[in-house]
C-alpha cells in the first residue's frame, strides 16, 4: 500500500514535524482524481497555499515511448494537504481520504517524536535536570518556575502524595529544604529513574503535558507490575 505521508530524511529521529508531506500523485490517486485535475487546483488555490507556506515541488520523468514533459509533483505539508484536500468534490472517497491523512500524519509526528526520545536517552549520561530545563525550548514560558514544577511532578508521582504531604513528613519544614530531602532511599531510586525519562523527553523538545502523561503512567505501571495474582 502506498503511504499517505512521506519524508525525506532516512533518519527519520532527525526530521522535523515540517519534513513530513503528501504528493499530488498520492491526493490524485486516493481521491479518484486525474492527475491534472488536482495539479489545476493546486494552482487555481496556489496562493493561498503558499501563505501557509513555501509550495514545494519535484519533476518525475513519465515512463513512455513518446517521451513528453516531466510531470510536476507538488509537496504538500499536514496544514496545506488539510486545508486543500476538503477543496475537491466532496465524495466519500475524499471525506475517507480526508480523515486517512490527519491520521498518517498525526501517527509520523508521534513516530518522530518516539525516536528523538529513544536518540536522547541514548546520550552520554551528565546532563542534569536543571541544564536540560535551562535550556529547553519551552523554558520561556514559566522561566526558573519550570525547575519547581517538574521536580514536583516527579517528587509527587514517586510518593503518591501531595507536595504538602511530603512536606508534613518534616515538622520542622524549611524553605531551603527541597522535596528531595524528604524522600526515602527506595523513592530516590524511582525518582532517579523518571529523571532521566524527563531528561529525555525535554532533551527532544517535548512539551510539559506529554511529559506529565509519561511521567503518570510510568509509574502506574510499575504498579500495576507488582500486584499479587
Amino acid at each position: 500500500m502506498t503511504p499517505l505521508v512521506l519524508f525525506d530524511s532516512l533518519d527519520l529521529s532527525k526530521a522535523s514535524n515540517e519534513s513530513f508531506y503528501t504528493t499530488t500523485e498520492i491526493i490524485a490517486e486516493q481521491t479518484g482524481n486525474s492527475y491534472k485535475v488536482i495539479s489545476d487546483r493546486i494552482r487555481q488555490y496556489q496562493e493561498k497555499l503558499e501563505s501557509i507556506a513555501p509550495l514545494r515541488f519535484s519533476f518525475l520523468k513519465t515512463l513512455n515511448s513518446k517521451g513528453g514533459r516531466p510531470k510536476k509533483i507538488y509537496r504538500l505539508n499536514k496544514q496545506q494537504a488539510l486545508s486543500f484536500v476538503p477543496l475537491l468534490e466532496n465524495t466519500e472517497q475524499v471525506v475517507n481520504f480526508t480523515f486517512a491523512l490527519a491520521e498518517a500524519f498525526v501517527n509520523m509526528e508521534k513516530e518522530l517524536q518516539a525516536r528523538k526520545i529513544a536518540r536522547a536517552v541514548e546520550k552520554p549520561k551528565g546532563v542534569t535536570l536543571r541544564q536540560s530545563i535551562s535550556e529547553w525550548e519551552h523554558f520561556p514560558r514559566h522561566g526558573n518556575t519550570w525547575h519547581t514544577i517538574i521536580r514536583s511532578l516527579l517528587a509527587t508521582t514517586v510518593t503518591g502524595l501531595t507536595k504538602k504531604q511530603i512536606q508534613a513528613r518534616d515538622t520542622d519544614w524549611r524553605k531551603e529544604k527541597t522535596l528531595l530531602d524528604l524522600l526515602d532511599s527506595e523513592e530516590m531510586e524511582r525518582y532517579k529513574m523518571l529523571e532521566s525519562i524527563a531528561i529525555a523527553m525535554i532533551e527532544a523538545g517535548s512539551d510539559y503535558e506529554p511529559i506529565k502523561t509519561a511521567i503518570k503512567s510510568t509509574m502506574t505501571t510499575k504498579k500495576a507490575g507488582h500486584l499479587p495474582r
